[in-house]
């Protein structure tokens, strides 16, 4: 740690301390102690919390959200039985996502999630592309071997949840779009309204096609 004005510490010899964390994911909890010792022959410590070999202090690595984002979630069902089977038959809950651009966007290293403080959950395979103004499905069914299809390590909770669409870990994980749902009906599906994409509505389901 360092008392020199350039650390966060504020001024040079204050007495007040700062360091450089290493640059951690959005979403991870950080442990932290603070151990003082001194400069004589017994070199005597202490630390803060007192029982820093049980118990630290921590932080969780905050999310931001990305001022604008080329891909959206567009759509997606969390009670699936008849409507849409997956490559394997198996009917799975699914996400839509929709590129909203004129160009292809390159999905390689961007996340989906369900959970808040575990926005890297499920990272797209290398090479993952959605076509100019196109549609990408993606099964949520924690069957990540199977293949062919995109199957994410995470299922969707009829009750209700969150769904996240996360950043690369060069662009900070940061968020570049997410819902929050209630709880879903069964074969129908839940997407943005095609009046008002800021609108989430119920609707007949209409994966790979603009939504009804």
């Amino acid at each position: 740690m360092f008392d020199d004005g350039a650390h966060g510490d504020g001024a040079a010899g204050d007495d007040v301390f700062g360091t450089v964390v290493t640059n951690y994911p959005a979403g991870t909890r950080v442990r932290y102690y603070v151990e003082a010792r001194g400069t004589n022959a017994a070199q005597a410590a202490r630390f803060s919390p007192a029982r820093a070999e049980n118990e630290t202090y921590s932080y969780r690595v905050a999310v931001t959200t990305a001022p604008q984002t080329p891909v959206i979630i567009n759509e997606f069902m969390a009670s699936n039985t008849n409507t849409l089977a997956d490559p394997q038959g198996e009917y799975d809950d699914w996400i839509e996502l929709h590129n909203v651009t004129d160009q292809e966007v390159d999905l390689t290293g961007r996340y989906l999630s369900d959970e808040p403080n575990n926005p890297r959950k499920w990272q797209f395979p290398p090479g993952t592309k959605i076509p100019a103004e196109g549609y990408l499905l993606v099964w949520a069914d924690e069957n990540t071997t199977a293949t062919p299809g995109l199957h994410a390590s995470f299922k969707l909770a009829a009750e209700g949840e969150q769904i996240f669409l996360t950043d690369t870990d060069a662009n900070h994980n940061a968020t570049l779009d997410a819902v929050v749902f209630g709880e879903q009906q069964r074969n129908r599906s839940y997407g943005r309204s095609a009046a008002d994409a800021d609108v989430w509505l119920i609707m007949n389901p209409t994966p790979g096609l603009a939504n009804e």
